[in-house]
């Protein structure tokens, strides 16, 4: 009994050795594939990097790409540029539209026949700026018959199709700085065209008409037996002859059937011309309203007003700050600015008034360089403004010395007006208890 006792014994410790020995190793297999799991988990993350990684260098290509199609199509339009620029008359008409912007009607009298006749408004030189200024492009001169003899029918289209057009100008180098009220006649006055896939848009070396914007199908654009690039929809192209009245610089072909809206030059001409005189007439009436220049003769008003350039400024942007320098006059065309100063010793400036479209501030800068006496800040998201400096003042109108004699004779009337609107405030204030009480009894009457 004792020996089988023994036995027993033996028996559950084995067992119990056995049972020991199992868990053990149960324990290290599930250390290793922790240790596998947190390895696979970061090569996971390592390859999630990677493709993130790959994601962003295949975004850059792309962008490199489209950046390099875009210097292509730049460097081809500088080529045609340059090719206007071998013909002397072209050369004159790129640089004047560069440098002058829209190309004003002067209005002067003939000497002979004392008739007033349209002559390309002489400018004075242009004078470095501190900011950009709007530049606009213009046309060939046209004259006054033409433009009345136009036929400007609007063709017409939906929200969209206008925005592809608009979208088209404003992308285009050549005719981005057109004028908002350019823009628009343009986009009226296109007409539909229709193409099927094969023919021929534009062919290189013929003359050109017709100012394109593609509306739906792809073109390619080839320059002798090259393939330089393909158009989507919401290209503008063929601005170059209808500005500067070249041949077709590249062939322009139809991959698929495509729809456009093209324009004739001689419409464009007139729109040119047509806008420009409206501009013109708007800027003379601005300056007729400054009570600095209402001595001035209209001839040299209209000189005045062909100097005039158009300044862009966005919300909260300083136009003018107070106890700076100034030589620069402004007319306000869109927009409201604010005024304010800081009076006597105020720590800040006190806000004085508003200012909206056909006001003027700094015309005391024409006359000497005076401390500008108030801030003027833009309150609206987009404030413009018709400028000109006291140079190309002087040199349009001549000597100054007139001009400061009506100022200060204009300075001293402004004087004797407050004066006398003190004088009547005050007088007011001091009769008030007796009118309440004069007007108390004529109630109770």
């Amino acid at each position: 009994m004792k020996f089988l006792g023994f036995l027993k014994r033996k028996s559950s410790d084995a067992d119990s050795g056995r049972i020991g020995n199992g868990s053990g190793q149960n324990q290290g297999n599930d250390d290793v594939e922790s240790d596998c799991f947190v390895k696979i988990k970061a090569k996971d993350q390592k390859i999630k990097e990677l493709e993130g990684e790959i994601d962003k260098l295949k975004a850059d290509s792309k962008s490199k790409s489209e950046e390099i199609t875009r210097l292509r199509e730049e460097i081809n339009q500088l080529r045609d540029v340059l090719g206007v620029l071998n013909n002397p008359r072209k050369e004159q008409e790129l640089l004047e539209s560069i440098t002058d912007g829209t190309k004003l009607m002067s209005i002067q009298e003939d000497p002979e026949d004392g008739q007033r006749t349209d002559v390309p408004a002489k400018r004075p030189p242009p004078k470095a700026a501190t900011r950009q200024r709007h530049v606009a492009i213009s046309g060939e001169s046209v004259k006054q018959s033409e433009v009345t003899s136009i036929d400007f029918t609007e063709y017409p289209k939906n929200a969209e199709q206008k925005s592809i057009i608009k979208t088209g100008i404003l992308k285009n180098d050549f005719t981005k700085n057109l004028e908002h009220a350019q823009i628009r006649e343009i986009v009226a006055c296109m007409k539909p065209d229709h193409h099927k896939a094969g023919e021929w848009i534009i062919r290189e070396g013929e003359p050109g008409q017709t100012l394109y914007a593609l509306a739906e199908g792809q073109l390619e654009v080839i320059k002798g037996d090259k393939v330089i690039t393909n158009m989507g929809p919401g290209r503008v192209f063929g601005e170059l002859a209808i500005l500067y009245n070249c041949t077709r610089t590249a062939s322009i072909r139809a991959l698929t059937d495509v729809s456009l809206w093209a324009l004739d030059r001689n419409i464009f001409q007139a729109i040119m011309m047509k806008t420009g005189q409206a501009k013109q007439k708007q800027h003379l009436n601005f300056l007729k309203s400054v009570q600095l220049l209402q001595d001035v003769p209209e001839a040299k008003l209209v000189k005045i007003a062909d100097a005039l350039e158009e300044e862009v400024f966005m919300k909260n942007e300083f136009i003018i700050r107070q106890g700076t320098h100034g030589e620069t006059f402004y007319i306000m065309v869109e927009g409201e600015v604010l005024v304010t100063a800081k009076l006597d010793n105020d720590s800040e400036p006190t806000e004085i008034r508003t200012l909206t479209a056909g006001a003027y501030f700094g015309e005391k800068a024409l006359l000497g360089d005076d401390k500008r006496t108030a801030n003027i800040i833009a309150k609206t998201d987009r404030v413009v403004c018709l400028v000109v400096d006291r140079a190309s003042f002087k040199q349009l109108i001549g000597p100054l010395e007139d001009f400061k004699v009506k100022d200060q004779e204009y300075r001293e009337r402004e004087k004797k007006a407050a004066e006398n609107l003190r004088e009547s405030v005050s007088s007011a204030s001091k009769s008030a208890p007796s009118s309440k009480l004069n007007s108390g009894s004529m109630r109770s009457q």
